[in-house]
Order: structure tokens, then C-alpha cells, then sequence
């Protein structure tokens, strides 16, 4: 019952920044609440606001449009590190 809450709020959040709505139920500047955080978060405005709740059945495959960051020196060294795809495993 707990996995299944938490896939419907991630859902719930998700749905919440590709619609647009992600200031309503965020307002830090930098938009650091988690998918998870922001649907609990549309959940409780929805009840209070009396709002009807849409259940959203799947995920979409899309880049985040809005990624969180945890600090900007973690976005800051993302963009330093290098990646090597390997075709095949090197001889020991």
C-alpha cells in the first residue's frame, strides 16, 4: 500500500511540471522539492481547494523539463564528469 501511495504522488508530481503548475506547490527559487514532495504537496492544495483529482496511469519518458538540484555546486560538478562507453570488456 506504501508503494502504491508513493507511485501515485510521484505521478501526481509529475504531471504537476509538465502541466505548467509546478510554482502553485513550489515556490523556492531554485525548484528543489522532488516529484514525490511535490504531489503530496497538489494532494493536500487539491483537498483544501476542493479540487478534483485526476489520476494520472503512466509515466512519461520525457526529460524532466525542470530537474531538482540539490546545490549549485552539485550542478556545478555534474558537468564535470566523463563518461566512457565501452563495446566490449578490456582483457585483464
Amino acid at each position: 500500500m506504501i508503494a502504491l501511495t508513493m507511485l501515485f504522488l510521484v505521478l501526481q508530481g509529475v504531471n504537476i511540471v509538465t502541466s505548467g503548475k509546478r510554482r502553485q506547490v513550489d515556490t523556492h527559487w531554485n525548484r528543489d522539492m522532488s516529484y514525490l514532495k511535490l504531489g503530496w504537496n497538489w494532494i493536500r492544495l487539491a483537498i483544501t481547494q476542493q479540487w478534483k483529482i485526476q489520476v494520472y496511469p503512466f509515466l512519461l519518458s520525457l526529460p524532466d523539463p525542470q530537474p531538482a538540484v540539490a546545490s549549485k555546486r552539485q550542478q556545478h560538478d555534474s558537468f564535470k564528469h566523463k563518461f566512457t562507453v565501452l563495446s566490449r570488456f578490456p582483457a585483464s
